[in-house]
C-alpha cells in the first residue's frame, strides 16, 4: 500500500495557509481592526434601545452621580464608569455610545495580543476576520449595554494569565495573580456571571498542577471582593450582598413567582432547551448560516456543534494550554448561561461576550477533525464555510445599515428609525417633560426610557402586580404620589403590529375602571396608529388613620 506523501495531508496544507497568515499577521489585524470600526461606524444608533437595559444603565449611572445612590439590581461597575463620563459631560447619549465602541475595540487588540503567536494564525485571524464584519457584535459597540465593558474586563485574565505561563520560572508571582484576580473581581460586578471566570482560573491551575497559583487567585479574589463589599457599606449602608436580578433566577417565570421555584429538572429542561436556542439558533445566525429574524431551532445542529466542541476541547487539553483555557472558561460561562436563566430571555446578546471564544473552538474543532480524517479537500471546506459566513454575515451587516436614519437622528430627529409603537410612545415622554408640572409623577411600563427622552424628569415604573385588587392598586399609586399615568401600544411582537401589545398597564389600571369609571380622565394623545395616551388620575379614595380605604 503506498504511503499518501507529506505534502499531500490537511496537515501540510494547513502549515501553508497558516505561513501565509503568518506573513501579513500585521496587515490581517489592522484589516480586522478597520472592518470592525467601519462596521460599527456604520451601524452607529444613537437612539435608546428598545430593549430598556441601556437607559436602565444609563439612570442609574445619573443617580449615582447626582444623588450618590448606589447603582443596584445589575453589576453596579458599568454605571459607576458611565457615570464618571455623564458626569463630566452630561447626559450626551452619543458620548455615552461611543465608549462602547472604544471599549469593543479595546477587546480586539487585547484578543489578538493574547492569542498571537500561541495559537495558530489560521485559527486566529479566521476568528478575527468573522468577528469584524459582524453586525450582532456591532450593535453593541454604539449600546450602552454592559456587553462591550465586560468583553474588555474579561480579556486581560487570558492575557494576563498567558503570560504568566510562558514565564520560564516556577517562582510565583503574587503581584500577578493579583492582577488577575482584580480583573475576575472586576468582571463579576459587571455581570454576576463574571465569577466564572474564577472558575476556570481555578480549573485551569489544577490540571496544570499549580497549586499555589490556585490558591493565590482564589484568595486574592476573597480579599478584593470584601474590601469592595465593606467599601460599599461604609458609603452606602445599604448591607454587602444584594442582586435582585440573580434572585429572579430561582423562580419558574421572572415575572410571576406564583408558579413557585424551579426545580432540579427544571434547570436540567433550561439546559437542554437554552442548548437548541443558543446554539442552533442564535450562534448559526450571528455566523450567517441562518437567517437573522429566523426562529428555528435545530436539535441535530446543537449535537454536532457540541461534538465539535468536545472534538476541539480534548484536541487542545492534549496540544494548546491557552485554547485550553479559552474551552475551560467558554464550557463555564455557557453552562452557567444556560442552567440559569429561563429559556424566555433567548437574547443573543446573552452569548456574545463568548461569541469569539466559541469561534476559536469550532475552527480549531474542525480543523483537528480535518486532520484526524486525513483528507487535504476537508481544508477547502472549513476555508468554504469561513468564506459562506464572512460574506453573509458582512451581507447582513450592510443590509442593516441606516444612513438616512443615523443622519436625521445626528440632526436632531430623536424618533427616526424608531416603529410607530416606540415613536409615539417617546413623544409623549418628550411631552410630559416638557409640559407636566415638576410636581408631577407618571407612572409607565418603560420608566428609564421614558426619563431619558424626558430631559431627565423622574417616572414610576410598573413591571408586575400581584393583586387584582382595585383598592390596593389604586392605593399603591396614591402613596408613590402618582399623578398621571402614560398608556402606549407597545407591540409584543415587535416585528409586527397584530394589535398585541405589552399590556401591563392596561391590565392595572383595567381592574381599577371596573370598580371606579371615573378615575382616569385623558388630557393628551399622539399617534393615530399605535397611540400613545396620557391620562390624569381622579383618586375616588381616601386613606383613614388605620390604612383601610373609605369611600368620599
Amino acid at each position: 500500500m503506498t504511503k499518501k506523501p507529506v505534502q499531500d495531508s490537511p496537515k501540510s496544507v494547513f502549515v501553508a495557509v497558516d505561513s501565509f497568515f503568518t506573513k501579513h499577521q500585521k496587515m490581517f489585524f489592522w484589516i480586522s481592526i478597520g472592518l470592525f470600526t467601519l462596521t460599527s461606524l456604520l451601524l452607529f444608533n444613537v437612539r435608546v434601545s428598545e430593549g430598556g437595559d441601556d437607559s436602565t444603565y444609563i439612570i442609574r449611572a445619573l443617580n449615582l452621580w447626582n444623588k450618590g445612590t448606589y447603582p443596584t439590581y445589575q453589576g453596579p461597575v458599568y454605571p459607576m464608569v458611565l457615570s464618571l463620563i455623564a458626569g463630566i459631560g452630561g447626559l450626551k447619549l452619543g458620548l455615552l455610545k461611543v465608549t462602547s465602541l472604544v471599549f469593543l475595540v479595546g477587546f480586539l487588540v487585547l484578543f489578538y495580543r493574547s492569542f498571537k503567536n500561541r495559537i495558530s494564525n489560521t485559527t486566529l485571524f479566521l476568528t478575527l476576520l468573522l468577528f469584524s464584519v459582524n453586525s450582532f457584535v456591532a450593535y453593541f459597540s454604539s449600546q450602552t449595554y454592559s456587553e462591550a465593558l465586560f468583553m474588555l474586563l474579561q480579556i486581560p485574565v487570558f492575557l494576563l494569565l498567558f503570560n504568566y505561563s510562558d514565564r520560564q520560572t516556577t517562582e510565583v508571582d503574587y503581584k500577578q495573580l493579583i492582577i488577575i484576580s482584580l480583573f475576575i473581581v472586576l468582571g463579576f460586578f459587571t455581570r454576576t456571571v463574571g465569577l466564572g471566570a474564577l472558575i476556570a482560573v481555578v480549573i485551569y491551575f489544577l490540571v496544570q498542577k499549580q497549586y499555589k497559583e490556585l490558591v493565590m487567585v482564589v484568595v486574592s479574589f476573597l480579599v478584593i471582593t470584601a474590601l469592595f463589599l465593606f467599601l460599599k457599606d461604609a458609603i452606602w449602608d445599604n448591607g454587602f450582598f444584594e442582586n435582585k436580578q440573580a434572585n429572579t433566577l430561582i423562580y419558574v417565570d421572572p415575572y410571576d413567582f406564583s408558579k413557585g421555584k424551579e426545580s432540579f429538572t427544571g434547570y436540567f429542561g433550561r439546559f437542554v432547551d437554552n442548548s437548541n436556542l443558543y446554539l442552533s439558533k442564535h450562534l448559526m445566525i450571528l455566523t450567517g448560516f441562518r437567517d437573522a429574524l429566523s426562529l428555528k431551532t435545530d436539535g441535530i445542529v446543537t449535537i454536532l456543534l457540541y461534538a465539535i466542541f468536545i472534538f476541539g476541547f480534548i484536541s487542545a487539553f492534549k496540544k494548546n494550554k491557552y485554547l485550553l483555557f479559552a474551552g475551560i472558561y467558554t464550557v463555564i460561562m455557557l453552562g452557567i448561561t444556560f442552567i440559569t436563566l429561563q429559556k424566555l430571555w433567548d437574547q443573543y446578546r446573552l452569548i456574545v461576550p463568548y461569541f469569539p471564544f466559541m469561534l476559536l473552538l469550532i475552527i480549531y474543532g474542525l480543523k483537528q477533525i480535518i486532520e484526524k480524517i486525513g483528507n487535504k479537500k476537508g481544508i477547502y471546506v472549513l476555508l468554504g464555510l469561513f468564506a459562506f459566513s464572512f460574506f453573509s454575515t458582512a451581507s447582513q451587516s450592510l443590509k442593516t445599515v441606516d444612513l438616512m436614519t443615523l443622519r436625521s437622528n445626528i440632526n436632531g430627529n430623536r424618533f427616526d428609525g424608531y416603529s410607530n409603537d416606540w415613536a409615539n410612545y417617546l413623544k409623549m415622554a418628550e411631552y410630559i417633560g416638557n409640559h407636566l408640572p415638576e410636581d408631577t409623577y407618571v407612572a409607565c411600563r418603560k420608566p428609564n426610557m421614558s426619563r431619558i427622552y424626558a430631559n431627565g424628569k423622574e417616572f414610576y415604573g410598573i413591571y408586575r402586580f400581584q393583586t387584582t385588587d382595585a383598592d390596593s392598586l389604586l392605593n399603591g399609586l396614591r402613596e408613590r404620589n402618582v399623578t398621571h399615568v402614560l398608556v402606549g401600544s407597545l407591540r409584543k411582537n415587535p416585528r409586527v403590529n397584530n394589535g398585541e401589545v405589552i399590556n401591563t398597564i392596561h391590565r392595572y389600571m383595567s381592574y381599577i375602571l371596573q370598580k371606579y369609571p371615573k378615575s382616569l380622565r385623558l388630557t393628551k394623545k399622539i399617534g393615530g396608529t399605535e397611540p400613545a395616551h396620557l391620562f390624569e388620575i381622579i383618586y375616588p379614595l381616601k386613606q383613614s388613620a388605620n390604612k383601610e380605604p373609605v369611600t368620599n
